[in-house]
């Protein structure tokens, strides 16, 4: 375990430049929010001077569902899968949480109950805890913290209507393009023309994001490879910038969408 010693010290003004920034990356200079880079330098130092740093090895569980939630965590390095377990044994995937990535946003407020997802590392990972009681205290000492509190939760919950809208396609075909799509427009490496998806994330762990066998998932990708429509080195996929046909393209517009 480790602790910050850094002091903590009143905001004494508005900070331009720094919203600046917080904007910028808010229309997409980032894919993703960086709850700690958001705050103001004397919030980020309230935060760790009362939070406490661990190590997860892969596969260890940082919560299971049915916890109590009493904490927020930072992923500081290393990936955390956010999944449900089914009784049969089962796991349904909802997210990935990469550095800097909040878990748990849901523990905000006494109202939060217990964990409805269970979470663990996929690899050798460093979390920050965060308590909710510190987390609270800091939004009512500072309006701008609250500001990211409420950015996070919203970015959090366009995250988790995108699963449901993958989870909602009748095909596993139609369910594991879209997932491909989420992937790389949350964790991809701009390659110019193409979208690389890094290989820390397997076809098993794929199939539990799409509800489907790891089988399908491999079928269905080399089916994709052979038809150019992605291609992979190694683990890795590449996946168009910006599809316009084929069957990771958006598909037509229903007459009922059309208004």
């Amino acid at each position: 375990m480790e602790t910050s010693t850094i002091g903590y010290a009143p905001s004494t003004g508005a900070d331009i430049l720094h919203d600046v920034k917080v904007n910028m990356d808010r229309n997409g200079n980032l894919p993703y929010p960086r709850f700690m880079e958001m705050l103001r330098l004397e919030d980020r130092n309230f935060l760790l001077t009362r939070s406490v740093a661990k190590c997860l090895a892969k596969n260890q569980a940082l919560y299971l569902q049915g916890d109590r939630s009493e904490n927020l965590f930072i992923v500081l390095r290393g990936t955390v899968k956010v999944h449900y377990i089914h009784d049969n044994g089962s796991s349904l995937t909802t997210s990935y949480c990469r550095e800097g990535m909040l878990v748990g946003a849901h523990g905000c407020t006494r109202w939060a109950g217990n964990h409805c997802w269970s979470a663990q590392a996929l690899e050798d990972s460093r979390v920050l805890w965060i308590g909710r009681e510190q987390l609270v205290e800091l939004t009512e000492r500072s309006a701008h913290a609250l500001r990211c509190v409420l950015a996070i939760a919203e970015f959090k919950a366009e995250q988790l209507k995108k699963v449901i809208q993958i989870l909602a396609e009748t095909t596993v075909e139609r369910r594991i393009a879209l997932a491909l799509r989420h992937l790389g427009a949350l964790y991809g490496i701009d390659r110019g023309e193409e979208i690389e998806i890094d290989g820390r994330l397997t076809h098993q762990e794929i199939a539990e994001m799409i509800g489907a066998s790891r089988q399908s998932v491999t079928t269905l990708l080399t089916g994709l490879e052979k038809a150019g429509e992605i291609r992979r080195e190694g683990r890795r996929l590449f996946i168009p910038c910006n599809p316009t046909a084929g069957r990771l393209a958006d598909p037509p517009l229903r007459t009922s969408e059309r208004h």
